[in-house]
């Protein structure tokens, strides 16, 4: 039993008066419609457990074929069923992030510092280097920097982290549109943080059929001034995380974090019909419940793209989306 490759999809919920200002948002990182449709409030209810009529549309990234991964779906929703996370911390139970890969974050940073600075609930990180070895080799002229850099930017609208290798290069991780305007990737993975000291990422691995991907095997963090400076972290608040991966499939991973410290719980800020981040979907060869062992609030049905889905909550309390193939 398991999923057929990685994180399908990042479901994005909105009103239906801001479509056509975030499909030009998405446009601008070489996502385009690929497939619209619609449901009834009855049976959105019946599917997603929101109440309120709904209309999406799929958006494609050319990075999306290779695996069928990193897709966004834009749920457009008559009604939203509220605020959602906003610009919450990283590292707070039911929190969601979309990650990507870039060639040029300092283009891509310089545009957002800009973008709807109105908005009081936003928040865009500082540009972050984060070297690959450790401890950190000096940077000289002769020895240049290897590692990653990274900037996170949340609104109500969007939760991403987009990201830059430098000096290095890995299988994976998404394929880079070098067409687009920002020179990005697909969704490249995912993030949920599970609630704190319950780290357990059993259930992913036996009822998903994730696996520990290579470089991410479980560990504890936090005590980074780099890591520190991403996740808004104060000193002394580490985290467990482990990276996991479909079998065979380099990129849609999913990262599973656990504070080590107490956080907010809004996984009700973080399912179907709240603005924003609201769910991932999966693409799998059975929704059945039977297949579906610990998961609670199942629900089944025809989706708005004509697809036969469910939706569930893991035991870790996460609303997940499965669509069979």
């Amino acid at each position: 039993m398991g999923v057929i490759s990685g994180l399908h999809e990042f479901v994005f919920s909105t009103q239906s008066s801001d479509r056509d200002r975030l499909l030009g948002f998405w446009a601008k990182l070489g996502f385009v419609a690929d497939q619209e449709g619609s449901l009834g409030a009855s049976e959105a209810l019946a599917l997603y457990g929101h109440d309120a009529e709904l209309k999406s549309v799929r958006l494609r990234h050319s990075g999306c074929q290779a695996y069928e991964t990193g897709l966004v779906r834009l749920q457009c929703w008559s009604e939203l069923a509220g605020e959602g996370l906003g610009a919450q911390r990283p590292l707070v139970t039911g929190s969601r992030w979309m990650g990507m890969y870039t060639t040029d974050i300092l283009e891509l940073r310089d545009s957002l510092s800009g973008y709807r600075t109105d908005l009081s609930d936003r928040w865009l990180s500082d540009l972050v280097s984060a070297p690959l070895a450790h401890p950190a080799p000096d940077i000289t002229w002769d020895n240049p920097f290897v590692g990653l850099r990274e900037t996170l930017y949340f609104d109500p609208d969007c939760r991403i982290a987009m990201i830059q290798r430098g000096g290095f290069e890995r299988p994976g991780f998404g394929t880079i549109d070098h067409t687009s305007p920002y020179k990005n990737s697909e969704g490249s993975h995912a993030n949920v943080v599970q609630p704190s000291r319950a780290f357990d990422t059993s259930f992913y691995k036996t009822v998903f059929g994730l696996e520990s991907a290579p470089y991410g095997e479980a560990h504890d963090s936090g005590d980074e001034p780099p890591t520190q400076r991403a996740l808004r972290l104060e000193a002394g608040q580490l985290f467990r995380v482990e990276r996991l991966r479909a079998p065979n499939c380099p990129t849609g991973l999913l990262q599973v974090y656990s504070p080590y410290f107490d956080a907010p719980d809004l996984r009700a800020l973080s399912c179907p019909g709240q603005r924003g981040l609201s769910a991932y979907s999966y693409r799998t060869n059975t929704i059945e419940l039977s297949a579906l062992a610990g998961v609670t609030e199942y629900r089944s049905g025809i989706n708005e793209f004509g697809e036969v889905a469910c939706t569930f909550l893991s035991p870790d309390g996460y609303s997940w989306t499965w669509v069979r193939d």
